[in-house]
């Protein structure tokens, strides 16, 4: 048993994976990137960065269907961003309208059979937006760097559906009601969902965490494993991929790179992550977090290895607090369906 759940952790897998999606998801952040910097604003870089994750959502759907979804998606991803960044002006809210924005995503996600990744990129934008300090003034125009990024992910897409040879697949059309007949516990998920964002933001915001979003993001990574097993699995090559990936981003952030070259390396690091994350879920984050690390230190120009403690600290407290809630949360359930069949049985026989 111990010997099958190590190899588990150490697979390697081969997906049907199309070279479509790496090759736009580089086109996406090579011209973000660069947006900002050749007009001197490196924050449409910061921002636009956040908002290309809208491409992470492509599949090879027809085209209309594509640009309706990734529209959506993007417009979803910026509403967020924009509520997070709102809530730093009333700390109050933080944990309020992040937990909301899971609610929401986790809720209409999971509807509409967008697994992988799902409401995580929500969460995420979310909670970096309630992380960041932005002048009441100026939040809109850093939406509308975001914004950037969101055009650019709908561009790429709708131009690399053209040379995208796998058959569209076709969505069968259903109403709300028929989804939620479908999947009936979709709004027990969501709401405990919520509750556990609202508690890592809580808790992120108690501990006063140098970049608190860190803690919040590793917690809504491990929930979106498949099955409790999985999430173990996410929890364990999550902590020993930061560990490797520190070790290389304190290597590259101590190499007198220019602004341009650093642009670069942030652009083939976001590809490598992207071919990695769905072969081996902790090789993908030997290079997400010198990614990371690397975008803010463009923006913000943080003490290096002040970085390095608290962004370990915030995912290793994320992840064994995602982990330890979808313990509960799979207990809890298994429980109510078991006394729910006994009362059920229980109905039909005094009938």
């Amino acid at each position: 048993m111990e010997r099958s759940f190590f190899r588990e952790l150490i697979h390697y897998n081969q997906p049907k994976d199309s070279y479509i999606r790496l090759i736009g998801a580089g086109l996406c952040m090579i011209s973000v990137l660069f947006t900002g910097y050749f007009t001197h604003q490196l924050a449409i870089a910061s921002f636009g960065s956040l908002g290309i994750f809208t491409f992470l959502y492509y599949q090879p759907l027809p085209l209309k269907q594509l640009v309706l979804r990734l529209s959506l998606i993007g417009i979803f991803l910026t509403v967020g961003n924009f509520v997070g960044m709102l809530s730093t002006h009333w700390h109050w809210t933080a944990p309020l309208f992040v937990a909301l924005v899971g609610l929401i995503g986790r809720f209409f996600f999971r509807l509409y059979g967008i697994a992988k990744p799902g409401a995580f990129f929500i969460v995420m934008v979310s909670a970096m937006g309630a992380s960041t300090q932005i002048p009441l003034p100026k939040i809109p125009v850093m939406s509308f760097y975001f914004l950037i990024g969101v055009c650019f992910a709908i561009f790429f897409a709708t131009l690399l559906h053209f040379f995208d040879k796998r058959t569209p697949q076709i969505e069968v059309k259903r109403s709300l009601n028929e989804r939620l007949n479908d999947d009936p516990s979709v709004l027990i998920d969501s709401l405990f969902y919520s509750c556990v964002l609202f508690f890592a933001v809580y808790l992120s915001m108690g501990l006063q965490l140098k970049n608190p979003y860190w803690l919040v993001v590793s917690c809504a990574a491990i929930l979106q494993g498949d099955n409790l097993r999985a999430m173990l699995h996410r929890n364990i090559q999550r902590i020993f991929g930061t560990l490797v990936g520190l070790v290389i981003a304190a290597g590259l952030l101590n190499l007198p790179l220019t602004v341009f070259e650093t642009l670069l390396v942030i652009t083939a690091l976001f590809v490598t992550v992207e071919f990695f994350i769905r072969r081996n879920y902790a090789i993908a984050q030997f290079f997400t977090t010198p990614m990371s690390l690397m975008l803010s230190m463009l923006v913000r120009q943080q003490y290096l290895y002040s970085l390095i403690q608290y962004r370990f600290l915030g995912i290793v407290l994320g992840s064994l607090l995602g982990f330890g809630a979808a313990w509960i949360m799979t207990t809890g359930l298994k429980f109510y369906n078991q006394k729910f069949d006994l009362h059920e049985n229980f109905d039909k026989e005094t009938e």
